[in-house]
């Protein structure tokens, strides 16, 4: 990797605004920005299942790389097409992480070099999960995560942190994510308010909400909170780390902040 680099106008099917090695972001916003665009051979990515960016001859970032291992995706220039890898960052405790962070790097002529993988046979290595998304986790807002395990694990996380808070402050909450258009339902002193919960491992600056889920908050004004955890970090244990990121509740106005369709990408209000 080169030092970050903003895109600026620059086209990129990738959706990224900047590349490069930033040394203050996550190891999630390191990979989803610098995991393409690579002149990469198909075959060369589906024989490897970890992959090892560097910084000026020090590989900083680990990730065990899913399915397939890649995506084909555009480039700049029309009818050229590269390769985006697809996987997921690693963190310390993994023993992928532990064999290949800080090693030295020897540059060649070609900037993707492939190798043999670490030994971690005597270790307990997480199994890799097929890919059931077409999407990836994004930067700066949330984006499909590809891991059905991994997706689970947040949603769960985020939700059960959003139904305590209220439990803490005296509320009588149900968990309704199964039968209604709405996460949980929170009750006091004859007031109900309608919760959504949203997790992520991106700086969370967007989240994923549904149609119905836009629908009944714009029929149920003043009547609807989301949570949105960001920042997500789940160590080799599969467990989330209940330290890190940023939790906030908002009031769930959809036209407050800006849709995108896709279901709907709804960038938080300031």
């Amino acid at each position: 990797m080169v030092e970050r680099t903003e895109m600026g106008d620059t086209f990129d099917s990738l959706g990224r605004d900047w590349y490069g090695y930033d040394p203050d972001a996550s190891p999630e916003e390191l990979w989803e920005h610098n995991r393409g665009q690579w002149d990469l051979s198909a075959k060369g990515i589906e024989a490897q299942r970890w992959a090892a960016l560097n910084y000026k001859g020090e590989v900083v970032l680990v990730a065990e790389l899913l399915g397939s291992g890649h995506e084909t995706v555009a480039d700049k220039r029309p009818g050229v097409f590269k390769k985006a890898l697809i996987g997921r960052p690693l963190h310390p405790g993994h023993p992928g992480y532990d064999a290949l962070i800080g090693a030295e790097v020897q540059y060649v002529r070609n900037p993707a070099t492939y190798g043999p993988d670490p030994d971690v046979s005597n270790a307990s290595v997480p199994p890799v999960v097929a890919r059931d998304q077409e999407d990836s986790s994004a930067g700066r807002g949330q984006g499909r995560q590809l891991d059905a395990r991994l997706r689970k694990i947040i949603e769960d996380a985020a939700q059960d942190r959003l139904m305590q808070q209220f439990r803490d402050d005296g509320w009588v909450v149900t968990d309704t994510r199964h039968n209604r258009p709405y996460d949980a339902e929170a009750v006091k002193d004859g007031k109900t308010i309608n919760l959504e919960a949203k997790g992520t491992q991106s700086r969370g600056e967007s989240v994923i909400v549904t149609r119905n889920e836009v629908e009944h908050a714009r029929s149920h004004p003043g009547e609807c909170l989301v949570g949105v955890w960001s920042g997500i970090r789940i160590p080799a244990d599969d467990e989330v780390d209940p330290e890190s990121g940023e939790f906030r509740i908002l009031d769930f106005d959809p036209d407050a902040g800006e849709l995108k369709p896709r279901d709907y990408d709804w960038w938080l209000p300031g």
